[in-house]
């Protein structure tokens, strides 16, 4: 049906105004990159280098040398022909250049695709190469000078590990150790610094010169494009710390720009729509008017996931095979090869050895999919009858018929394989349950033993012999840390190691024996332990509450009230018993030798924590046991 909101306000002008308020609504952080740039600008794209006005054979020649050359030799072999492809296929576009003939290829404006023209043209020249050939030749090219990407381009290209390791390879070696030597301390995760080094590398081949040669209007440069681009991770300012601890930028420059952030919040439906980079742009209005419409009426996870259906799984698909194509009226052979490709997908898997295997698999969500393709024809059909001057010209038959969207061979389908995965599971859920809890057990003694060391002093515990960090600053008389150094020199945090083993336990325990979904786990904390006095009797029944989630309904699960808490017989006399934190005291009680009872779902032991306070103070464990007869 159609909405009364839309009805009185335009789609466009709607969209407009949400992108408006989104815009007014982050001024901070917007002036604050502003003004860093008036005080600290970005170098300006590097002057042409003489390597791009050589000939193949020249440019063949220059990859060969030491500086580019790789120690694997498959590799080398891999760049040097998809160099020379690229290059011949490059001089079918006009220019005196190779970077001239790379901008009048327009490939910097899809980096997502940008191998899809040259594998075309080569297939026509009966020339098959596999694109991470191709994409091989771009590195080395753009690594020796050849072509400048823009740093727009780079970073909007999937991120792949080998190119940051190339570059510091091969453009500035001793420039990359620095930062190395700089991380110490600094970033723990080696997914961290993994993405750290390639927006460094990312930096260098778009700026041009070396890590030295980084500007901090590079750096801004660069997050405000991520910011554009979406481009998620919580950490992703990090790379900045690393160049700042290299020595490389002058003493005014800021401390970090955490401050320069991608916002939160929900997108418009524009930004949703164009983060598939549709070329049609009346079929990319078309989509955001439909969803505008649609609004209203949905939440935002279903709107964004109709938005991923018709821009990217319908249109994008479409767009890609079909290039230049311009109306929803699909001819029988197009729809039947759009349904075939959608109803299976290919996934890249590494394998141990460090190769990859592509798999093809079923859709599992191909249903859904369609049946919102086919509802966004039947709205459009019947909207063009209300309003047939904004809507007409796009009423067309539906090419997904009534008899392709019956849901019963899915949903049984579906429900075979959660049987499956149940009956394949559940033999091995104790083994989980002893790993989950010999994993905290063992982590609360490496904590308990990292507490009694002394800073800068050596330990053994399970086997492991650990440094433990000497603080860089003076901290309070009772704060200690936790940092160790192990074995192999990588750095751990044992305290908050302890944290998450110890949650990781609850979690098992929490679902096993209460059979809750996760959400609904998430959502309980010690509001949700509850009690109910019986008429009768006047016995107390404690009862955990669980809210509403998928299935729409609040339950209340009956707790066992004798359940001690306790340690397994395989835990050490050692580790003392918990002190149990001030919002969980209420639901202690003394038994009859006067030690602590917790009012838990479960007869299972609740592991002990060195410093009760650190906890998350929100869902904590509970377990289930049924309820003996009155």
């Amino acid at each position: 049906m159609k909405s009364q909101t839309s009805t009185t306000t335009s789609p466009d002008r709607a969209a407009d105004s949400t992108a408006t308020a989104a815009t007014a609504s982050r001024p901070t952080k917007r002036s604050t990159a502003e003004r860093l740039l008036e005080q600290f600008p970005a170098r300006l794209v590097p002057p042409v280098s003489p390597a791009t006005t050589a000939t193949i054979d020249e440019v063949n020649a220059r990859i060969r040398l030491a500086q580019f050359r790789s120690p694997r030799k498959g590799t080398n072999t891999a760049r040097r022909r998809g160099a020379r492809l690229l290059l011949e296929w490059l001089q079918s576009f006009p220019g005196d250049t190779w970077q001239q003939r790379w901008d009048s290829s327009n490939s910097s404006k899809d980096p997502s695709d940008w191998a899809l023209a040259p594998l075309n043209w080569l297939g026509a020249q009966g020339i098959q190469i596999d694109k991470n050939v191709l994409q091989s030749g771009l590195l080395i090219l753009t690594i020796a000078e050849v072509i400048h990407l823009d740093l727009a381009f780079t970073l909007s290209l999937p991120r792949i590990r080998h190119w940051g390791s190339a570059v510091a390879a091969h453009r500035d070696s001793a420039g990359f150790e620095r930062l190395q030597a700089a991380a110490d301390g600094v970033i723990d995760s080696p997914h961290d610094y993994d993405v750290a080094r390639w927006q460094i590398a990312m930096l260098v081949l778009a700026k041009s010169g070396g890590v030295g040669d980084i500007t901090v209007g590079d750096c801004i440069e660069l997050r405000q494009l991520e910011v554009a681009l979406k481009l998620k991770g919580a950490r992703r300012h990090q790379f900045y710390t690393l160049v700042r601890n290299a020595g490389d930028l002058p003493p005014g420059a800021p401390t970090t720009l955490r401050a320069i952030t991608a916002y939160s919040g929900q997108h418009s439906v524009e930004e949703l729509i164009d983060r598939y980079h549709l070329a049609n742009r009346d079929v990319r209005n078309l989509l955001v008017y439909y969803l505008a419409e649609r609004q209203p009426a949905l939440d935002y996870i279903s709107l964004e996931a109709l938005s991923r259906a018709l821009g990217l799984y319908f249109w994008k698909n479409l767009e890609t095979h079909h290039p230049g194509i311009d109306s929803l009226q699909l001819k029988p052979e197009v729809a039947a090869a759009w349904k075939d490709r959608l109803r299976s997908k290919t996934t890249r898997k590494r394998l141990p050895d460090g190769s990859h295997v592509e798999i093809t698999s079923a859709r599992a969500y191909y249903g859904e999919i369609v049946t919102s393709i086919r509802a966004f024809y039947l709205d459009i059909a019947q909207w063009a009858t209300e309003d047939p001057g904004r809507w007409a010209r796009w009423a067309v038959p539906s090419p997904i018929r009534a008899s392709e969207i019956s849901f019963k061979k899915a949903n049984s389908r579906r429900k075979a394989r959660m049987d499956q995965r149940t009956r394949a599971r559940l033999p091995v859920l104790p083994t989980l349950v002893r790993a989950a809890e010999q994993h905290a057990q063992e982590a609360r003694l490496r904590l308990d033993a990292v507490l009694a060391a002394r800073p800068g002093e050596s330990f053994t515990i399970l086997g492991e012999t650990f440094i433990k960090a000497v603080p860089e600053r003076q901290q309070g008389p009772q704060a200690q840390t936790t940092i160790v150094t192990d074995s192999n020199g990588r750095k751990r945090r044992l305290r908050e190691a302890e944290n998450r083993a110890f949650w990781g336990w609850a979690a098992v325990e929490f679902l096993r024996h209460t059979g809750v979904r996760i959400e609904e786990m998430l959502e309980t904390s010690h509001h949700s332990i509850t009690q109910y006095r019986l008429p009768t009797t006047s016995e107390i029944i404690p009862l955990l509450h669980i809210a509403p989630s998928k299935t729409d309904e609040e339950r209340l699960l009956v707790s066992a009230p004798n359940s001690p808490m306790c340690y397994p017989p395989s835990w050490p006399e050692s580790v003392p018993a918990m002190e149990p934190s001030r919002q969980f005291r209420s639901t202690m009680s003394a038994n009859e030798s006067g030690s602590p009872r917790r009012h838990c779902c479960s007869n299972g032991p609740l592991p002990a924590t060195a410093n009760p306070s650190q906890r998350p103070r929100s869902a904590q464990p509970s377990k289930n046991s049924s309820m003996p007869p009155a």
